[in-house]
């Protein structure tokens, strides 16, 4: 009877909301939970209204995404303010990003997040200044990035020069749209180290840097979620909890909420049904705080153990060794060039991630030591009794896709290829299990199985290997057909298409693009890529029909116009390439201005002719199409010495090359006589 009263009481409990998160942010939905962060809201809430730029600042666990999230964006919609959805950098990358035009990832991730469910298709063609500027009604535009530390700093071991480089442009672009839209308002959350690398970019702004929870903030942050739910902490149980949190060589000014949410959410989980008001005897006799961060503890290192393939009793020996001294009492760490006390510098910034450890920069280095010292014991522990890693390290095993997506946006190319494998191998042994115990639906796990494979092209994309990328495409699409997803299955095919058009392939090219158009022929930019494919393959007119169905269902298609223009100005019909160039937003791709110069050319505009096609030279003197719009231009205007040197060199060139048709056309006009 007591089992199954005690049964009663635990399901009774679980049936009313949970009012602490726990090691997890507080979100939008959570706004009448967050307590004691009134002050802070007030004052970033007026900073971000009144100011073109604000950076929120402070190390990993001290609140940043629960108070912009939970307070700060409702508080703003609420004043009927035109607030953009949470800009981040890792979600959706596992579409594949091969069957895109040329992009920059963090541009397009920015955008992905703070549209409205636009098509990737379509956001890979704007500059977030065009963005914004779409965007703009009567008032201004309240924007945020959270946080910014999914940047690569550069510093980072795994990170890899050509993501440093997009990092790089995308802050260049972000800047631009600052000054281009004075209506645009940017709040931008992140450790120090990272806001430091954008504020290098963008400018200093306004700095707020948030402090860790008073006393009396910190009873608010405890006693008020309680409260919401029906349940009051009286006689000084809040206080109590807290006396237990507080860090031991810290002043009772200064509580960690990360290390508070964990001891609220430990003491909430093991309460009784009937202790309604919770006194300082429940505090005492539910509320483990040592068991709490030992759990916690226990996560992240395995997590980490994981991450790095190391046993996690060596990291948590580790971690007592470099941050706890003989006596029990706290130590700090600094990093260097590769490695932060005998470990890689990947270790301790993973700890960081998971909130055990924390940053600050001091004496020309960055020094580490225990987010707080109610860590010490609990990790001392651990470090006598932990058992070396076995099984899975996360609690959902679709964590290990989440962590290799925050790793290819912070460029952790090795980090991410393991973290999907690892989910890759999960879901392969669930499939193959007996069927009635698998938890996930089967097309569930397909699908998970097709972003992990999409993402693994995307790395092997990223890393210059196109047939392996096509081979991770082509699994991707096999897992999206068993989930029954059409359109992510046109997507894969899409990107197949492309990888082959760029080999030359164009016959493989078509057949794959014109696959996809077959299964998403409502999106126009796969039209243009299967244009483009039909161009190469030297079906112009084909090409043209396509792009003429891409410009009917978005009649300001840049890429369209474009690709239709180049088309057109090669077929020799000249007003209409000039009509369809003329309307791109702005000719700033040499191919287009060398085709508008072969237009002017068969229009007799020589000088005109002349100076669009040096200008376009200037900038890409090898690209095959601009040199070979560059012979056909001077063969009309007459110069016939540089008609055939430019198609001499078009034939050859590789930045990029021609196609077979083009080469041909190239190899015929530089010598007219054979």
């Amino acid at each position: 009877m007591r089992r199954q009263s005690r049964a009663r009481e635990i399901r009774t409990h679980a049936m009313i909301r949970q009012p602490y998160p726990g090691p997890r942010p507080f979100g939008p939905a959570e706004r009448d939970l967050f307590f004691g962060r009134s002050q802070e809201t007030r004052v970033l809430a007026e900073w971000w209204h009144d100011n073109r730029l604000t950076y929120l600042v402070g190390p990993a666990g001290r609140g940043k995404t629960s108070l912009l999230r939970a307070a700060l964006l409702p508080l703003l919609a609420e004043e009927k303010n035109d607030v953009l959805p949470v800009g981040q950098f890792s979600v959706g990358v596992t579409f594949p990003s091969s069957a895109l035009p040329d992009h920059n990832p963090y541009s397009l991730a920015l955008l992905r997040t703070w549209s409205s469910g636009e098509p990737d298709t379509e956001l890979a063609g704007l500059t977030i200044s065009e963005f914004i500027e779409r965007r703009l009604g009567a008032g201004s535009v309240f924007a945020a990035i959270d946080p910014v530390d999914e940047l690569p700093t550069g510093a980072s071991p795994f990170s890899n020069e050509r993501r440093a480089q997009s990092r790089d442009q995308f802050l260049t672009e972000l800047a631009g749209a600052l000054e281009a839209h004075p209506r645009l308002h940017l709040l931008v959350t992140g450790r120090e180290e990272a806001v430091t690398v954008v504020a290098r970019r963008l400018g200093n702004g306004l700095r707020y840097e948030i402090p860790p929870l008073t006393w009396q903030a910190a009873v608010e942050a405890v006693s008020g979620p309680m409260a919401r739910v029906g349940r009051n902490l009286v006689d000084g149980a809040a206080e109590r909890l807290i006396t237990d949190v507080v860090e031991r060589y810290s002043p009772l000014e200064s509580i960690e909420p990360a290390i508070l949410q964990l001891a609220c959410a430990h003491l909430w989980n093991r309460l009784r049904s009937e202790a309604n008001p919770v006194t300082v005897k429940h505090v005492r006799a539910y509320a483990n705080v040592e068991q709490a961060l030992a759990d916690r503890a226990r996560a992240v290192i395995s997590e980490v153990a994981d991450d790095h393939d190391l046993p996690a009793r060596r990291l948590s020996a580790w971690l007592r060794k470099t941050f706890i001294t003989e006596l029990g009492t706290p130590s700090k760490q600094y990093e260097g060039p590769s490695g932060t006390g005998e470990m890689p510098n990947g270790v301790a910034r993973g700890f960081e991630d998971g909130h055990l450890l924390t940053a600050s920069f001091e004496a020309g280095a960055w020094w580490y030591k225990l987010l707080s010292d109610r860590l010490i014991e609990p990790i001392r522990e651990l470090a006598n009794t932990e058992r070396d890693h076995v099984g899975m390290a996360r609690e959902r095993p679709s964590g290990y896709l989440r962590a290799a997506e925050r790793a290819l946006a912070a460029g952790k190319l090795d980090l991410a290829r393991r973290c999907a494998m690892k989910f890759e191998r999960y879901a392969k042994d669930l499939l193959d299990s007996s069927g009635e115990s698998i938890a996930l639906s089967r097309a569930k796990v397909y699908g998970l199985l097709g972003k992990t494979y999409s993402l693994l092209g995307n790395l092997a994309h990223e890393c210059e290997k196109p047939q392996e990328a096509a081979e991770r495409y082509r699994e991707a699409k096999e897992q999206y057909a068993a989930a029954g997803d059409n359109h992510a299955v046109g997507y894969q095919l899409a990107a197949i298409g492309r990888i082959l058009q760029e080999q030359g392939n164009a016959a493989e090219a078509v057949t794959e693009l014109d696959a996809a158009v077959s299964r998403i022929p409502s999106d126009p930019a796969l039209r243009v890529a299967y244009a483009m494919a039909l161009w190469q393959l030297g079906e112009g007119r084909a090409a043209v029909a396509q792009l003429n169905s891409a410009l009917a269902m978005d009649g300001a298609n840049n890429a369209a116009l474009q690709a239709r223009g180049e088309i057109l100005a090669e077929l020799g019909e000249a007003r209409a390439a000039i009509r369809d160039l003329d309307r791109l937003h702005i000719m700033t791709r040499p191919t287009a201005r060398a085709a508008h110069g072969l237009a002017l050319a068969r229009l007799g505009e020589r000088q005109a002719a002349r100076k669009e096609i040096e200008d376009a030279l200037a900038i890409a003197e090898r690209n095959g199409r601009v040199l070979l719009y560059a012979a056909r231009a001077f063969a009309l205007i007459g110069d016939k010495g540089a008609a055939e040197e430019h198609a001499r060199q078009a034939a050859l060139a590789t930045d990029p090359p021609l196609s077979a048709a083009q080469r041909e056309a190239a190899r015929k006009l530089a010598n007219p006589a054979s």
